[in-house]
């Protein structure tokens, strides 16, 4: 009987802890993602072998006093893999390191992390595969499936420690894009043959036989010449709710057997589709509402916008972003979702008629976001924390050594923790060779390349771009200079070759065209426009959160 009392009492005791526990976590304020991505001085497809060590934990303090409390971390399936046309990948140790470090860092500093995994642009020489072969590739060949989880579980090694400080793992459709915008767009015949490998022709003779007939316009199904559609087809429909679940069936779901906090950034633009009458009819997307984990969303200007080049006011913009967050909250009911890239500019030279808020009334807009944030989000994050310059040149901070450069003459890499840098001799050369097509945003429509790099002292360098000279008297430290290629044949082949003076110590390379401006902080690292009021965001975002 004693015993029994004292079971009993136990049981009760229990019982109160519990009930004390549910008090108080019910009580707890809820967090709030307050994100930055972090690209430190580089920009995303050459980040991971450019940025140096010693830099990122001053980086990471500059972001937290700005009321930052979680970084995210975009971890490239190429770069990170290599050799992807052999039946195993193979790894690079350095680079699953430097993610290691990377998030040791951040959980120092006390901040959370979130990493988007499978980002498809890398510049490094080995992967054996491109950005097209690589997104086919997962929906046709069953070794990349193999190959995908191989990749995640040695993520999932680099990062264990620091699980509990994980907010999230993201798989984006947009790193998986050529079901969208590329298979649409070949040849018949092409599309005809990857109609069967992806699997679609099967699955859409399993859908209902006579919706599938009128829409296709026949009155015989025959899986043989059944093909991916063009967008300008009417089972175009059919299409996008095939590769909508099969993302879900080949990376989403693959991902969360190994992480299981992990999520889509969905996608939240439509599709447009001509009904039998002509009319354009837009279609959504699997919006994920039933996901418990964080998802992922983005938004710019042009959501809801015309996309005329209009300027739109901070009440123009907030009513369209107001009708975002219900959209892809379903009214508010789910919304368990960051705005990890918030892009309230956006100067993307795709889309040059793309809407943007009038730039007096960003700040206001701005502030007037944290209720709806606050209400319809867990939380948002920025892109371009630092405006960033799209460096064609790979390994240009030499932190992986000379990989990737060919030297010429006396080239001597001097290896210091957490910043290498190289001297050159006195008529030494480095060269690289790359296709400025792939490497630059926009490269058909520059008129001049720009030119940067830090030196130990002042010096002359020559610089011949495909045999063009160019004299360039450097200054100690940093410098950029103007390098005119408006009467240059745009090749698919650029040669960058540098030629010493005399000997020197150089560090930082970058070649560019074009800068992404979030105007936050700038290219160098500069105060921009914007800070003040991204600061009082955060501010009001974290206080008093329930």
């Amino acid at each position: 009987m004693k015993h029994t009392i004292i079971f009993i009492s136990l049981i009760l005791l229990l019982a109160s802890c519990i009930e004390k526990e549910k008090s108080q976590s019910i009580s707890k304020p809820k967090d709030i993602v307050v994100a930055a991505h972090y690209f430190a001085s580089e920009w995303p497809k050459t980040f991971w072998q450019e940025f140096e060590e010693k830099d990122v934990e001053g980086d990471f303090q500059q972001i937290k006093n700005d009321g930052f409390n979680t970084l995210i971390f975009v971890v490239p399936w190429v770069g990170f893999e290599t050799n992807f046309n052999q039946d195993m990948t193979t790894s690079n140790p350095w680079m699953y390191k430097r993610l290691s470090f990377l998030v040791e860092k951040a959980v120092q500093l006390g901040f959370n992390y979130i990493l988007r995994v499978g980002f498809p642009h890398d510049f490094t020489p080995e992967t054996g595969t491109n950005i097209i072969q690589l997104c086919t590739n997962i929906y046709t060949d069953e070794a990349y499936k193999k190959k995908w989880k191989d990749f995640l579980k040695k993520i999932y090694e680099a990062t264990k420690k620091y699980r509990n400080n994980s907010d999230g793992i993201l798989v984006s459709w947009e790193d998986f894009w050529c079901p969208h915008f590329v298979l649409p767009n070949l040849p018949i015949n092409n599309r005809i043959k990857l109609a069967q490998d992806i699997g679609y022709s099967e699955w859409l003779l399993s859908q209902d036989t006579n919706k599938v007939k009128l829409i296709l316009g026949v009155n015989e199904l025959d899986e043989s010449q059944i093909a991916i559609p063009s967008k300008e087809e009417m089972s175009y429909l059919y299409y996008l709710e095939y590769i909508d679940m099969k993302f879900d069936e080949l990376i989403l779901n693959s991902t969360k057997e190994i992480f299981p906090e992990a999520a889509m950034e969905i996608r939240v633009d439509k599709d447009p589709i001509l009904n039998s009458s002509g009319k354009t009819v837009w279609i959504e997307h699997d919006l994920h509402f039933d996901e418990e984990n964080h998802r992922g969303t983005y938004w710019a200007p042009f959501w809801g916008a015309q996309n005329k080049g209009e300027l739109l006011s901070a009440k123009e913009s907030l009513a369209n972003f107001e009708y975002f967050l219900k959209t892809v909250t379903n009214s508010n009911q789910s919304n368990n979702h960051v705005i990890e890239q918030f892009n309230f500019t956006d100067n993307t030279p795709y889309f040059p008629n793309n809407a943007e808020i009038n730039s007096n009334e960003i700040d206001e807009f701005l502030l007037d976001t944290v209720p709806l944030l606050k209400k319809y989000s867990s939380g948002y994050g920025l892109w371009a924390y630092r405006d960033y310059a799209d460096n064609g040149l790979y390994n240009s901070s030499f932190e992986y050594g000379l990989h990737g450069w060919d030297i010429s003459g006396d080239v001597e890499l001097i290896e210091n923790t957490g910043e290498n840098k190289i001297k050159l001799s006195k008529d030494s050369q480095i060269s690289q060779l790359y296709n400025p097509f792939e490497r630059h945003m926009l490269f058909s429509s520059y008129k001049e390349l720009i030119f940067c790099l830090d030196s130990d002292k002042g010096s002359n360098l020559t610089l011949l771009l495909n045999e063009k000279e160019t004299k360039i008297r450097l200054k100690k430290g940093s410098s950029c200079h103007p390098i005119d290629i408006s009467k240059q044949e745009k090749t698919t082949q650029i040669k960058l070759k540098i030629t010493s003076d005399e000997e020197i110590i150089i560090d930082d390379l970058k070649l560019y065209g074009f800068v992404q401006r979030l105007k936050v902080y700038d290219e160098f690292g500069k105060e921009s426009l914007y800070l003040d009021s991204i600061r009082k965001m955060n501010r009001e975002l974290i206080r008093n959160v329930e």
